[in-house]
């Protein structure tokens, strides 16, 4: 896996997360009792916006050609899991199709619990892209001293 993967994924996973946030925004606005489980999904999806622009600017940097390859399929692996979890929580809303109080009742029995468990997956894929992020930090930073 070259950093161009790396960074061609990241681009890839922020486009479906502006997607998905889209969608959320648009199911909230119909079902308002999903807003509290909602909120969360969009900050997480914020913060792994937020690190996948990092790590995209990481991975353009030539001095990161020195990564290790088990550091680049690592980290490509985790975007592919998080494109996986974000693609699940838009079928999950997808799935809620429907007139606002079919959409409700659906969210009510199982929705909310699907997503959460979602967001849970999304929480440790992003704190394991986090640590990730630091190791290709401190290759970056180990490599120009040398």
């Amino acid at each position: 896996m070259d950093p161009l993967s790396i960074a061609v994924g990241c681009v890839s996973l922020v486009g479906t997360i502006g997607q998905l946030s889209g969608q959320i925004s648009s199911f909230v606005r119909d079902i308002r009792s999903a807003r509290t489980e909602l909120d969360a999904i969009s900050r997480e999806l914020l913060s792994l916006k937020t690190l996948l622009e990092l790590l995209q600017e990481d991975a353009d940097d030539k001095s990161d050609a020195s990564l290790p390859d088990t550091l680049k399929k690592q980290i490509t692996g985790i975007i592919v899991n998080c494109n996986i979890v974000a693609t699940e929580i838009q079928k999950v809303l997808s799935n809620h199709a429907g007139s606002k109080i079919d959409k409700a009742a659906k969210w009510a029995f199982n929705g909310r619990e699907d997503v959460n468990k979602l967001r849970l997956s999304l929480e440790a894929h992003k704190s394991a892209l986090e640590i990730a992020l630091e190791m290709v930090a401190l290759s970056v930073v180990l490599c120009s001293s040398i």
